[in-house]
């Protein structure tokens, strides 16, 4: 049946992953993924089962069962390890132009935007920019005007910006932070006066 399996029949296939799917539950019931579902965990042990039929050596004198639990086991240890490192916080936890301004204001982000083809607007808009860097200017630090220069305006990435200014990740993802807050409290300042 293995080697149906490695020859592409589906049958084969199936009929393998439905026998072994009680080892995956059992296995997979051990662990735990924040914020995830359950069956996630099954669905990367069904992978591994995969894995394990394409993988496993006939000639070897250990048994499919154990080779397969081993299989299933480095496979969600590695899931759990890629899930926890938050390699992608930043794009979980983006903000959204669509949302609302607050909750006494209907209008989003997306509507403050200014329509760019229009050579009037662009203009009004550049200078509405460069009014609100120069005032925004005075309430930044030495450091996070270096930030905001090259990360804000200029785009370089988090990674380059640390290595050009010679800051630890961490020191420029706070102040980064902060430039972020003191650019919400110069906006709402701007808003009410």
């Amino acid at each position: 049946m293995l080697e149906a399996a490695r020859s592409g029949n589906e049958e084969a296939l199936n009929a393998i992953i439905q026998h072994y799917e009680p080892e995956v539950r059992m296995i997979a019931c051990k662990y735990f993924l924040p914020r995830a579902d359950y069956d996630d965990l099954i669905q990367e042990g069904r992978i591994a089962i995969y894995r394990a039929i394409l993988s496993y050596d006939l000639n070897l004198e250990i048994p499919f069962l154990h080779f397969l639990r081993m299989v299933i086991k480095r496979k969600l240890i590695d899931s759990l390890r890629k899930y926890t490192r938050q390699k992608h916080v930043n794009l979980n936890e983006a903000f959204s132009l669509n949302n609302v301004i607050s909750e006494s204001e209907e209008a989003d982000f997306l509507s403050l935007l200014r329509n760019t083809e229009d050579p009037e607007s662009m203009v009004i808009a550049n200078d509405e920019a460069r009014s609100m860097i120069h005032g925004l200017n005075k309430d930044l630090s030495s450091l996070e005007r270096l930030v905001f220069e090259h990360y804000f305006l200029q785009g370089f990435k988090q990674r380059e910006v640390s290595e050009h200014l010679g800051l630890h990740p961490k020191s420029l993802d706070n102040a980064i932070q902060r430039i972020r807050r003191k650019t919400v409290l110069y906006q709402s300042r701007q808003m009410v006066g």
